[in-house]
């Protein structure tokens, strides 16, 4: 059972169906979450009722949650022969669900049971994931009690439910209900083994794996854990790993016996020659190195995903001669393919184009998600100018970041401008970034005077996913800095704006034509996805020469796939106008309506042997 909790916080509901024969109805909701069943109070007699009760579910797993679903449904109470009457539900994917910190009260659309129900209406919620589901900390408090009677209330609550569907009665106070580990749960305890039948993939006798759909390339790994006993002295070194004509190489250790970097190479075996893998430990300024272990290539193990990671041992240096010195290396050696987990952050060594492995290994980027900012400008106050002679023509300028907008110019005799005017910006997670006000007068053409500015965090201002009203807030202006030194009021005026973060739109980053992804920033606004996208990038034919080496045209590409907010970049194949890349990624699909956006590079940072 997950130390997580689903919280959900029944706000009200708007517009609701009448049911009684009178005009109105007795709305009350009832929640649902993986076989646990909670209802709110009934509100007698109210169409727009307001309820504020929260509930907390039990989560078997998180990585259960995009199979899982809440239900709420608004009931009305009725006459005894009929106990209740549909007015609409709402059912909420689990992949929308949020911590406590980013979640906000959404409004949802009641929705039909079957195709002769008539609804209408919206249901407003707050749901949300948290580790601490006590009154105290997250909803309100419940009347005052001794834990026993506390616990008895809620046996004897669950011991109703079991009896009747029907709700209580409508209570005068706000409540919160928890469904925990403590109380009665109506879910048994099953140990029992289960026969399970995992998913096939492309055929009935081929199991599904993460390279099903691209060639499987051969791969020598060696994992340089750490040494002791060195016999370096002071000296500066570096392990180096050999295999013929291709060497990588450790960060440097300094006047350490026993230093320790945890470094992965992988050795394309298609371009091994060597007869035998060697790893040296040099020191900086000689020409021999002061120990080496060897290995035959045919004594390598091979390892095969799912099998665990293959556990480093112990090796014993030995000189030039083969004879034993001092020191040992912990090593790992294992034959794997691209679908090893070391592969990503393998070092790539290759004889024509040294180079940092950071540079060449393959990453995945999640780009963060982009939000509106609309500042509504509404007024400002007690604008105070330095020369009366005047009336002031005034503006406000904001930025956030590098984008800035204005409103427009006002004329006032009364010092207190207008504007009621919308500005609207596009900012990321995690709101790095300020919004930075100026009041300003025009005082000459091309030239302006700052009345009075402020700095407004955005990690402040109110999130609205929907047409919800924003309430107006009043900021006070601090005087220019020259000004400070003469006034010893710091506030020169003040302005009135109405703030948020949009949510409920989609940001567009791209071409219209190109656009990956078409959902709401808000992630409680998301649909379940649809599908899964899966791509095997194999190789690329006639590249381009983009740089000479050695004399020859070569290049070092990549390739580049985006969809959503998710991008992933190849490992670099050096040296090659015919490069493979055989890597597989997935992205989840929301809209079949989206482009996937592929492209290749060529990599600037391998260097050119024999060329500056």
């Amino acid at each position: 059972m997950s130390s997580y909790k689903l919280g959900v916080e029944v706000v009200s509901a708007h517009d609701l169906m009448p049911k009684d024969g009178q005009g109105s109805s007795s709305p009350f909701v009832e929640l649902q979450f993986n076989g646990q069943r909670f209802p709110t109070t009934t509100k007698e007699r109210n169409l727009n009722p307001v309820w504020n009760e929260r509930f907390h579910f039990n989560i078997p797993n998180l990585g259960s949650l995009p199979r899982l679903a809440l239900e709420a449904s608004v009931y009305s109470m009725s006459k005894a022969s009929q106990p209740r009457s549909f007015l609409g539900k709402v059912s909420i994917s689990g992949t929308t669900f949020v911590p406590y910190a980013d979640a906000v009260v959404t409004q949802h659309l009641l929705e039909k049971r079957g195709m002769f129900s008539r609804v209408k209406g919206e249901l407003r919620l707050k749901v949300f994931l948290t580790v601490d589901p006590s009154p105290n900390s997250s909803g309100p408090v419940p009347k005052a009690g001794t834990p026993s009677q506390a616990s008895q209330a809620a046996a004897k609550e669950a011991d109703q439910k079991k009896q009747s569907s029907a709700p209580a009665k409508e209570q005068r106070n706000p409540r919160v209900v928890m469904f925990s580990s403590s109380a009665p749960s109506q879910q048994p305890l099953d140990y029992a083994l289960k026969e399970t039948r995992p998913s096939l993939g492309r055929g009935a006798d081929k199991p599904s794996t993460t390279y099903d759909l691209v060639e499987q390339m051969q791969y020598l790994f060696v994992r340089v854990v750490k040494a002791r006993d060195l016999p370096c002295g002071d000296a500066k070194g570096s392990v180096e790993v050999r295999v013929g004509d291709y060497k990588g190489t450790t960060k440097q250790f300094e006047k350490q016996q026993n230093p320790a970097w945890n470094e992965v190479f992988a050795f394309s075996k298609e371009r091994m020659d060597a007869p035998v893998l060697e790893v040296a430990v040099v020191v900086n300024g000689k020409n021999d190195p002061v120990g080496v272990v060897r290995f035959d290539p045919t004594d390598v193990p091979t390892r095969v995903p799912p099998n665990g990671p293959l556990a480093p041992e112990w090796y014993r240096l030995e000189a030039k001669q083969g004879e034993k010195t001092k020191g040992e290396l912990m090593l790992a050696v294992w034959f794997g393919t691209q679908a090893d987990e070391s592969f990503p952050e393998a070092g790539l060594p290759d004889a024509a184009a040294p180079v940092d492995a950071s540079h060449i290994r393959s990453k995945v980027y999640h780009a963060p998600r982009l939000w509106y900012v609309r500042v509504n400008v509404i007024e400002a106050q007690d604008i105070v100018m330095a020369d009366k002679s005047r009336f002031p023509d005034v503006y406000v300028k904001a930025q956030v970041g590098n984008q800035e907008s204005r409103t427009s110019t006002v004329a006032t005799r009364a010092h207190n401008p207008i504007w009621n005017e919308d500005l609207m910006f596009v900012a990321a997670e995690p709101f790095d970034d300020d919004l930075i006000l100026s009041v300003r007068d025009s005082v000459a053409p091309n030239k302006d005077e700052v009345i009075g500015s402020a700095i407004v965090p955005l990690g402040s201002v109110e999130r609205r996913l929907d047409d919800g009203t924003i309430h107006g807030r009043w900021f006070n202006l601090e005087k220019p800095q020259q000004n400070k030194n003469k006034d010893k009021d710091k506030v020169s005026c003040r302005i009135h704006l109405r703030l948020c973060l949009e949510g409920g739109y989609h940001v567009l980053d791209e071409s219209a034509n190109c656009s990956s992804d078409l959902r709401p920033t808000a992630k409680q606004l998301w649909k379940p996805p649809v599908g899964l996208l899966e791509l095997g990038i194999l190789n690329a034919l006639g590249i381009h020469p983009m740089k000479t080496r050695e004399g020859k045209g070569t290049s070092d590409t990549y390739c580049v796939a985006k969809y959503g907010h998710k991008w992933v970049r190849t490992r670099t194949v050096l040296n090659s106008l015919f490069p493979r890349y055989n890597e597989q990624y997935t992205w989840e699909v929301y809209d079949p309506d989206t482009v996937l956006t592929i492209g290749v590079f060529d990599n600037c940072h391998p260097g050119e042997k024999g060329s500056d």
